[in-house]
């Protein structure tokens, strides 16, 4: 099944940043995401462009459209990159932790081994669970990537 985002452009100025004609639009950006948060990600998208562009107007779109959105992508990876070298620091303290545990006093014994696994804990339900939010953006992001774009003369 396939799902279409209509969106309607008057001029180059509608899509692109204000400060830089490379970028696309803030709003047009966000208008795209909210749009394609309701469809599955099995399905294929559509974006329906009506506009009065000519061919290098609507090459410059496309183009600007899946640059920004590769940067993206990129970005998340980053981001869930950063999410697995905290996950590691957090296991690596958590049992450093559970060890010293076995050399202090019963009191803090009691408090170190707490910490300790909570540090495991939460590295796990990282590994295991924070990283699903961040998969499912890049999935979308590079449904969107792919989406066909499609012209269509503005009446």
């Amino acid at each position: 099944m396939k799902n279409t985002i209509t969106i309607d452009i008057e001029n180059k100025d509608d899509y692109t940043c204000p400060y830089n004609n490379r970028k696309l639009n803030s709003e047009l950006l966000s208008y795209i995401l909210d749009e394609s948060k309701g469809i599955p990600l099995q399905n294929k998208i559509e974006i329906e462009i009506h506009s009065h562009f000519d061919s290098n107007e609507k090459k410059s779109f496309i183009e600007i459209l899946r640059s920004n959105l590769g940067e993206d992508i990129k970005e998340n990876y980053l981001e869930m990159k950063l999410t697995y070298i905290k996950a590691i620091l957090l296991f690596l303290f958590g049992l450093l932790f559970v060890l010293l545990s076995n050399i202090t006093p019963q009191i803090i014994k009691e408090i170190i081994l707490i910490i300790g696994w909570v540090g495991i804990w939460e590295s796990c339900y990282i590994f295991l669970f924070d990283r699903i939010h961040t998969r499912i953006k890049i999935k979308k992001f590079k449904k969107l990537v792919n989406a066909k774009v499609i012209f269509y003369e503005k009446k």
